[in-house]
């Protein structure tokens, strides 16, 4: 499935993201490009706050102005550099896809179907809102007396939200394979509770070779979320930071807007700018909170199992329970969860810790506004 969307992601390429092409000469090339690239927004950021830093009246506004510029470029070239030297890795994970999609089609005779069309709308949403709500920034920037660095981070701006979305691809596919198990594991729980012989499918759904596939199948959905969280983890990390401090900053700006101390025109700036930080940081949790509660449905599924199995009285009963036994133990120790090298799981509980944090933060700020 993510093989079918190559011909669409290898746009991403354009910005370092993902290799063009899996030949050695084409992506040595690229990686000359993402060294220029990461390179040329370095220099620029070294030039602008040191050598020619704006000016400002408030010292924290500034102050705080720099610190997210900096976060920003340094964002950027991890995430560049982490895409630079994984090419291999990453073809890894496209072809770790491709094994699972053929192992749920001739192993547990599912076939996967390609995304939803409201996913497809969702994804070209957020492309359209990463891009347009750049617009009114422009607009302000050049019409009013502006001082900051609007210009010079917003390659770096566009890198980090286009990383974002891509991620959010990965997560969605991610999330679309546990549920297919997950739905697998319930039809093998119904057929047994229902315990129908006469069903079409009993022998085949209440087999333990059927439920040796599931396991299987598993193990593989564990091995790739490891991949992704080992190929994007510090890249997680970085843009969560680097989203967390933009939203909060330019958030204390709105404020400072409200309080007359900025012009009135400034409110579209900023709130072009942290909403769509606000919306993406949420649809990225959601994707990774969906992924944990397919997961503990697949849990529950494999409990109950276990728990019908041990009432029957069958032949061969033993060597099925002492499978459920290792497949109850494999769910609850490796839990399929998209983390960030350890430090986080994505989902709604790392959300409300945001918000959460947010306010702490904008609460000291705004004691200090008036610096």
């Amino acid at each position: 499935m993510l093989y079918a969307l190559q011909r669409y992601l290898r746009c991403f390429a354009i910005l370092g993201l993902v290799p063009w092409a899996e030949q050695r000469l084409q992506q040595r090339l690229q990686k000359i490009y993402t060294i220029a690239l990461i390179a040329l927004h370095i220099g620029v950021a070294f030039y602008i706050v040191v050598q020619d830093p704006p000016e400002e009246d408030l010292l924290v506004s500034m102050l705080v102005s720099c610190i997210v510029f900096i976060t920003q470029i340094v964002t950027m070239s991890v995430i560049e550099l982490q895409a630079m030297c994984q090419y291999g890795r990453y073809y890894a994970l496209c072809l770790q896809f491709k094994c699972l999609r053929l192992r749920f089609q001739c192993e547990l005779q599912q076939t996967l179907k390609h995304l939803g069309w409201p996913s497809y709308v969702k994804f070209f949403a957020l492309a359209l809102l990463n891009v347009l709500s750049i617009v009114p920034s422009i607009y302000v920037v050049q019409h009013i007396d502006y001082i900051g660095y609007f210009w010079y981070s917003l390659g770096s701006v566009l890198i980090i939200r286009f990383q974002c979305l891509l991620l959010l691809v990965y997560v969605e596919l991610l999330g679309y394979h546990v549920e297919q198990l997950q739905l697998r594991l319930q039809a093998v729980l119904n057929c047994r509770q229902s315990n129908s012989a006469l069903d079409a499918k009993y022998e085949q759904l209440c087999s333990l070779e059927y439920l040796l596939s599931c396991k299987r199948a598993y193990m593989e959905l564990y091995l790739l979320f490891g991949q992704f969280n080992g190929l994007y983890g510090w890249s997680i990390v970085c843009i969560f930071v680097v989203m967390f401090l933009d939203s909060m900053v330019n958030i204390y700006w709105t404020l400072l807007v409200l309080a007359d101390i900025y012009s009135f025109v400034f409110i579209y700036m900023t709130i072009s700018t942290f909403v769509p930080l606000l919306v993406l940081l949420f649809a990225f949790c959601r994707a990774g909170e969906y992924c944990r509660r397919q997961h503990m449905h697949i849990g529950s599924h494999v409990r109950a199992l276990a728990c019908t199995s041990q009432r029957l009285r069958e032949p061969a009963i033993h060597a099925y329970n002492s499978v459920l036994a290792e497949f109850t133990m494999q769910v609850e120790q490796d839990a399929l969860a998209i983390s960030a090298e350890g430090f986080m799981d994505i989902d709604y509980s790392l959300l409300m810790s945001i918000f959460t944090a947010m306010v702490t933060y904008l609460i000291v700020l705004m004691q200090f506004g008036s610096i």
